[in-house]
């Protein structure tokens, strides 16, 4: 048969066992106090960065400061996503989690090294959080127990991104300018077979070989230019990102939040026993 609810019943109800509901509150009140009590208190350090332009990273740039001022020294938002993207990859957790010791920062138990480096690795994720935020920029927000380690581990990742990003940069150079070095020395063996022709007597076609040797050497004046300019952007790397705020200790923790715990706890316990006496007393209702 259905049963008809009664609003004005269930409220009696409630007021009836009102003390027993408080009692039940009071009592989750306490546990959540002790165990607030015992609870690790974690510190939130947080460092802000912006992308830098890629347009920065012409070789260009670094042959003719005039050219700078064509360039806003910041990224926008696709380069902010790229910066972003590098964040997911592990090696970055890997090279803070060795330069920190956190194996044994976090007390790690394993029965292999490897294992207990991925289980640190895997702690350190869970406290290290990249988040992009309204102004374009990248918070690096770093939890732990010790403030000062909190805000060096975010710093230290400010720094690695930053390394990263200026040696993709470097090493594009680097492989530009050795392919460049190679054309070079081919064409600087063309002028001198061609020097060798012309010095033979009697050799034909001596104007096209003078039109080639010029072209070669106009050439080669050319790609020994663009060796310079790469040879200067190597020794000027445009930076990686810009620090727009560095992590700090902090001076007070960030986790638990006590106060919002036990209004979370009170809500709770108070939904509970209110569920507890209508389910216990629902006789009285029907």
């Amino acid at each position: 048969m259905p049963t008809n609810f009664n609003l004005a019943e269930v409220l009696y109800t409630l007021q009836l066992h009102r003390k027993k509901m408080i009692g039940v509150v009071i009592i989750a009140l306490i546990i959540a106090a002790i165990t607030l009590f015992f609870v690790p208190r974690y510190f939130q350090s947080t460092a802000y960065v912006l992308p830098s332009n890629p347009e920065l990273a012409d070789k260009e740039r670094a042959a003719y400061n005039n050219l700078q001022r064509l360039y806003s020294y910041f990224g926008n938002g696709d380069d902010l996503d790229l910066l972003y993207g590098m964040t997911r990859l592990d090696t970055l957790y890997y090279q803070l989690t060795d330069s920190f010791h956190l194996v044994n920062t976090y007390g790690i138990k394993a029965s292999t090294e490897a294992l207990r480096r991925f289980e640190a690795m895997k702690l350190l994720k869970e406290n290290l959080q990249f988040k992009k935020t309204e102004n374009n920029q990248l918070a690096i927000r770093v939890w732990d127990k010790n403030p000062l380690l909190a805000a060096n581990i975010a710093n230290a990742a400010v720094a690695l991104l930053k390394q990263s990003e200026e040696n993709l940069w470097l090493l594009n150079y680097q492989n530009t300018m050795h392919s460049l070095q190679n054309q070079i020395q081919a064409l600087q063996q063309k002028i001198i077979e061609t020097e060798q022709q012309l010095s033979l007597p009697g050799t034909a076609n001596a104007t096209i070989l003078e039109t080639n040797k010029t072209q070669y050497l106009q050439q080669l004046a050319q790609y020994q230019k663009n060796l310079t300019d790469l040879q200067l952007a190597i020794q000027n790397v445009a930076p990686g990102l810009y620090v727009v705020e560095k992590a700090t200790p902090a001076v007070k923790p960030d986790r638990p939040k006590p106060i919002l715990v036990l209004i979370t706890v009170t809500i709770i316990s108070f939904v509970f026993a209110a569920t507890a006496v209508l389910i216990y007393f629902r006789n009285r209702i029907e």
